[in-house]
């Protein structure tokens, strides 16, 4: 999370090294930075290179990059096997926070939405050159399993919704939630590498916009069956939030339960677990099942909404002025979904046009993986 005060990485330096040598209060980097921070936690600076700056010393980026591995190593307690991994889940857990409407100030004890979605989108970019980096210093199969994690996705998805396709295999039992449990970070992986289109020429792409033949846009119906099986099943294991635990927390193991000012109650009754049985048996409907699974659906129908604008918004290493334009839009995005008055309303603002009964049997089918 981010309370999105920026600061030039030169004056950073100075002021850390003034704060260690500091004969009568010596203090920690982070420490002193949230002192001139008007007390707002400091989190690490993002080792990015300006789109308008192409004269930054490779030794000064190395220099970077070195210094954000320390960070994550002492913060993971062992060396991550890979850097692009690490920010990827980062993104994912940041997306599934403000899908579920948490309150993201607690952590850092500033920030809005809009602060938030600028450091996603600078996370973007820097997965986007993790995964550069990883082509050519870690290992050529981690890249690749990230570029073709969305594309894999597709396929299970168009496997399972085969007429033919049998569901009670235990092998498909696996595919069904491997679907579910993958959607979030496969829609990442779809905006992040295909949103420009890379496999698109160059004439289909106007200025800075992301490219009309998207791989996200040309499926995300696809998209969408997998985060409303991911909401089913997330249901049925009793997940009712992100599971992050914040910063405040952390020694009592308690999870942020504080919602976001805007999130509009919609109460706890969701009484969708009795229209499906423990035996994995899917009882009568009654009535409009769509509200009975409101709750349920309600994060996932939400992130959905966050990755279509996403999509729309994202393009590698935009400049500064454009990027904080989009995260002003995702954030008066998010902003609609957190005032929904109920469940229809909520789908209405998503741009979700699929049958109602279809999104009931898909969540039904998430709960059974």
């Amino acid at each position: 999370v981010s309370a999105g005060n920026a600061i030039h990485c030169s004056c950073h330096t100075k002021a850390k090294a003034a704060d260690r040598s500091n004969p009568k209060a010596p203090k920690s980097e982070w420490e002193g930075a949230t002192l001139r921070n008007s007390r707002v936690t400091c989190n690490i600076i993002l080792p990015l290179v300006s789109s308008k700056v192409s004269e930054v010393p490779l030794m000064a980026v190395e220099a970077a990059l070195a210094d954000v591995n320390t960070v994550v190593t002492n913060t993971l307690g062992t060396r991550p096997k890979s850097m692009l991994w690490v920010v990827l889940h980062d993104l994912r857990l940041l997306l599934l926070r403000m899908a579920y409407g948490e309150a993201l100030n607690s952590d850092c004890g500033g920030g809005s939405l809009s602060s938030n979605f600028l450091l996603l989108l600078y996370q973007m970019y820097s997965a986007d050159m993790y995964a550069i980096n990883a082509e050519h210093d870690e290992s050529p199969e981690v890249a690749k399993h990230a570029r073709g994690l969305s594309s894999g996705f597709l396929a299970a998805v168009e496997i399972a919704q085969a007429p033919g396709f049998d569901r009670h295999d235990s092998r498909s039992k696996r595919l069904e939630k491997g679907i579910a449990d993958t959607a979030p970070m496969a829609s990442l992986c779809s905006i992040l590498f295909f949103n420009p289109g890379k496999e698109i020429s160059e004439s289909d792409v106007e200025g800075n916009n992301p490219s009309p033949k998207r791989q996200w846009e040309m499926y995300k119906e696809k998209f969408l069956i997998g985060l409303i099986k991911c909401a089913g099943r997330r249901h049925s294991l009793g997940v009712t939030d992100s599971g992050c635990v914040t910063s405040r927390g952390i020694s009592t193991g308690r999870k942020n339960i504080d919602r976001a000012r805007s999130y509009a109650d919609w109460g706890s009754g969701d009484d969708s677990s009795k229209f499906v049985s423990a035996s994995g048996t899917r009882k009568k409907r009654g009535g409009n099942m769509i509200n009975e699974y409101s709750v349920a659906l309600r994060p996932m129908i939400t992130m959905y909404a966050m990755f279509d604008q996403l999509s729309k918004e994202f393009v590698v290493n935009n400049d500064d002025e454009c990027t904080d334009l989009s995260s002003g839009r995702l954030a008066s995005k998010l902003e609609e979904c957190y005032k929904a008055s109920d469940i229809q309303d909520l789908l209405h603002v998503a741009n979700v046009a699929m049958d109602q009964n279809e999104i009931c049997t898909i969540f039904e089918l998430g709960a059974l993986a």
